[in-house]
């Protein structure tokens, strides 16, 4: 209130000086009987001179009693928080602000960024204002020590010099030209201190309560900004992914790919905006009845496949049309990752030819082996995986199906390879499709890892009509 009063009365006392001069100035004028246009020029001339002075003035008045009260202040840092460019900003800004309001010349704010894990130290010092960043601050401070918590305020006024832990925090505290700390808090998170100068008359309860109450906010704001720059943050990388979802989408082909005697039925769903699961089905234009069949998996859960995936796609195509056997293919195409070296992750591969009198010649590395379901037996068993650098086949005859899964469902399926047995007998007769259907959809439900995509490709040979 004694703020409020004092900045109020000397705006009215420079207001009375200014209507004290024009009025001064017209009797002046009045009586040396100067002419009516000469006065008009000479008293806009004083206007126009004075106004500029007036208002210098009024500024001046405001910076040194301004804020004029705790109200004024919140509507300041309101002002300047929907104004701010950077949670700096605000703070520096209104930290100067408090300082003004509690007529305090000198303080440091020292400020602990969680998401960069380091200091800044915004500093004022006789109305010059400094921000040092990243600023190496020891843990081991006297006064990092003794303050644990939100209510932990230290008074230097208060302290015992006598006593040693506590001559300790004052001789801390005159180096730093300081009279009070007070914590900076979000409930048990530590986000700083602020350190108020030293000065001739001790602190109020009021201040002091202001600056608990700025320590608090302040650390509110942080945290709202930290959560706000997060939600700014994923919703960029949600559209990056979503852009990188077509772009990844547009290199795989059809799920559904009928050639010769051979249907192929692919089910793969991602659980996310990036696809992690690839496949690839292509005719081999190499080979008169050969069409080649890819799944592969970057072994780790990085980003970047939106790059590296069609790039293996790439190769893969590329080495299958120069004649390659499976078994070639993946070692030129793991040689390639080891010598690139994708982040420092490898790349789980399968690779198949398949022919239209049924032959499946295969090669898996760090990716699961297929299985086959036999129409006779009506069983499926898992299909021979040999040793490394060696390429298997498997024969199929007409009724006969080839699964190739990813390794959620592979692992679920070995384990009870009667139960979805089962199921492909009771589908047997309905489209391919189907089949892939019911299987993906009963073996999505016995998953745990949720995070996980899915990649279920079925080959089914036609029976003769």
């Amino acid at each position: 209130m004694k703020n409020r009063i004092i900045n109020i009365a000397l705006n009215y006392a420079l207001n009375f000086v200014f209507i004290g001069i024009l009025i001064t100035s017209g009797v002046f004028f009045y009586y040396e009987r100067f002419g009516a246009p000469f006065f008009l020029l000479f008293f806009c001339v004083l206007v126009f001179s004075l106004l500029p002075l007036v208002s210098y003035a009024r500024t001046l008045i405001d910076s040194f009693i301004s804020p004029a009260s705790y109200r004024d202040l919140y509507v300041q840092t309101v002002d300047s928080i929907l104004n701010l460019q950077s949670i700096d900003d605000m703070l520096r800004d209104t930290f100067d602000q408090v300082l003004d309001l509690i007529r305090v010349k000198s303080g440091l704010l020292i400020f602990y960024y969680h998401d960069k894990n380091e200091f800044n130290i915004f500093y004022q010092k006789n109305k010059r204002m400094r921000t040092i960043r990243k600023a190496k601050i020891s843990q081991d401070n006297i006064i990092f020590r003794v303050i644990n918590g939100p209510d932990d305020i230290i008074v230097k006024s208060k302290l015992n010099p006598s006593i040693h832990f506590e001559r300790g925090i004052i001789e801390e505290l005159e180096k730093l030209g300081g009279e009070i700390v007070v914590p900076v808090y979000f409930h048990d998170m530590f986000f700083g201190l602020i350190i108020a100068g030293s000065r001739t008359r001790k602190f109020s309860p009021n201040e002091i309560r202001l600056l608990k109450v700025f320590a608090s906010k302040m650390a509110i704001m942080s945290v709202n900004s930290y959560f706000f720059n997060e939600i700014v943050k994923k919703k960029d990388l949600e559209k990056e992914y979503e852009l990188a979802s077509k772009v990844q989408k547009k290199f795989l082909p059809k799920p559904d790919v009928t050639v010769g005697k051979m249907q192929i039925r692919v089910f793969n769903e991602t659980s996310s905006l990036m696809i992690r699961e690839f496949f690839d089905v292509f005719i081999n234009d190499a080979s008169e009845d050969d069409v080649r069949i890819s799944a592969y998996r970057i072994l780790g859960d990085i980003s970047g496949t939106s790059i590296l995936m069609p790039g293996v796609q790439s190769l893969l195509q590329s080495y299958a049309r120069l004649g390659f056997s499976p078994a070639n293919v993946v070692t030129r195409l793991k040689r390639i990752v080891g010598e690139k070296n994708f982040k420092g992750e490898d790349i789980g591969l399968f690779h198949g030819s398949l022919r239209q009198n049924g032959e499946f010649l295969f090669r898996a590395e760090g990716y699961p082996a297929p299985f086959i379901y036999k129409k006779k037996k009506a069983v499926i068993r898992a299909a021979y995986r040999g040793k490394k650098e060696q390429m298997r086949a498997v024969k199929m005859e007409p009724g006969d199906i080839l699964l190739i899964c990813c390794d959620p469902f592979s692992g679920v399926l070995s384990a009870n390879m009667e139960h979805y047995g089962g199921i492909v007998a009771r589908n047997i007769s309905v489209p391919l499709g189907k089949v892939s259907g019911a299987l993906a959809k009963d073996l999505s439900e016995k998953i745990k890892d949720a995070d996980r995509d899915r990649l279920l490709i079925l080959i089914r040979m036609e029976e003769p009509a």
